[in-house]
């Protein structure tokens, strides 16, 4: 795969100029290409290593553009590719998206990876590995295509089976050869950007471009009721703390006493003194809400038995870090706490909260689930120290 654009200049007027996006795979890709002669010329494509993408993405855009000597206002168009996939990696990706294509007033095409895969195969039903012993699966059945996450019961229950199928892991392929002995499983290499880009090229021509404010990720993720059931309503716990508590912005004089905390949670996220410090930046990228929850005793004074941290970012917000002293635990500190960051959060026009934890972290995880967040994906294996899946969760502020 090249990554950077052969030697010839680009020609033509620069309207015909194209950028494509893709963070929603195990690794990612960017390209650019300009349409001559109603012909696509790829100029350049960079791939983008797993986990990665918050921090290599808009780099490459550069990367590319300038080996191209092409400034980004001279763009016709960004095609996204929307998911589905990692519920991050889809959310890094439109979040850049929607930021190149605002500042830049450039028209933006949106596909499906499925979609995408389909066309590179030639074949009208495609499917991804969606971990879970679960696939992201495109059904062409004309007049109409749909696209579903299915596991082992509901391949089962699809009849007719396709004749044959698209896929580009071996996970998803073992999956479906169990399910449909009958279908014909095509192996492709995985779809990158240059992919998306030819699958656009008619629709950009058509002028088939979406409303930014309406773009949104694919995720072919499971409703809450189809996860969890249909559970009754638990009550929150009523607040324990005492009047002494205040919660109040995080300031640079509490960032001893938060490492210290932090440090002795096995579970907590330590981080170093840098990233604290750029959290409290005003004009930082992205946007953080900081909180310490303060308690004042007669005997001991003002401590800080708490801390929240918060990233904003094109609607939503990733809950960082949220971490209360073993000794004031159960008291319903963390409520006291989310509750704080969900008033700064709706102030912000913040739709949804997002947030990762371990596996292994059960009162966390329980926590979580009395607040309103329900599970939307897993990463296999993305922890180290033990190695460990992270469970991806959300909470819907409308």
């Amino acid at each position: 795969m090249p990554d950077s654009p052969p030697n010839a200049q680009p020609e033509g007027p620069a309207s015909s100029l194209l950028l494509a996006i893709d963070t929603c795979g195990p690794t990612g890709s960017v390209a650019l290409a300009q349409v001559l002669r109603a012909q696509l010329q790829i100029l350049g494509e960079s791939e983008l290593a797993s986990r990665t993408y918050s921090t290599t993405l808009i780099a490459s855009v550069c990367e590319l553009l300038t080996l191209a000597q092409v400034q980004l206002r001279q763009l016709a168009a960004i095609v996204a590719v929307r998911g589905p996939g990692s519920f991050t990696g889809v959310r890094v990706g439109l979040a850049a998206v929607k930021g190149l294509a605002e500042s830049a007033q450039i028209p933006v095409v949106a596909v499906s990876r499925l979609e995408v895969l389909a066309h590179k195969a030639g074949i009208p039903s495609a499917a991804l590995d969606a971990h879970r012993h679960e696939v992201f699966l495109r059904i062409s059945e004309p007049p109409a295509t749909r696209d579903l996450l299915a596991g082992a019961t509901e391949l089962a229950a699809l009849a007719p089976a396709p004749a044959r199928i698209a896929v580009c892991d071996e996970a998803a392929a073992a999956l479906l050869s169990a399910a449909w002995p009958g279908t014909e499983i095509d192996l492709h290499a995985a779809p990158t950007a240059t992919d998306a880009l030819r699958l656009a090229l008619p629709r950009i021509a058509a002028g088939e471009f979406v409303d930014l404010a309406l773009l949104d990720g694919h995720y072919l993720r499971r409703s809450d009721a189809e996860i969890f059931g249909d559970p009754t309503p638990v009550a929150g716990e009523p607040l324990r703390s005492s009047p002494g508590m205040l919660v109040r912005p995080l300031g640079e004089a509490d960032i001893d006493q938060i490492m210290d905390l932090a440090q002795s949670l096995r579970a907590a996220p330590h981080w170093p003194r840098a990233a604290y410090l750029a959290a409290l930046a005003p004009h930082g990228s992205p946007q953080r809400i900081a909180l310490v929850l303060e308690e004042t005793a007669p005997a001991e004074g003002s401590q800080v038995k708490g801390f929240a941290i918060a990233s904003l970012l094109a609607g939503q917000a990733e809950l960082e870090i949220i971490a209360v002293a073993a000794q004031s635990q159960r008291r319903g500190l963390a409520r006291r706490l989310f509750a704080e960051l969900i008033q700064k959060f709706k102030s912000h026009g913040i739709a949804e909260v997002i947030l990762e934890v371990r596996a292994s972290n059960h009162p966390a995880l329980q926590l979580y689930s009395s607040l309103g967040f329900v599970e939307t994906a897993r990463r296999v294996r993305y922890y180290a120290d033990p190695v460990e899946d992270a469970v991806l969760l959300s909470h819907s502020l409308v």
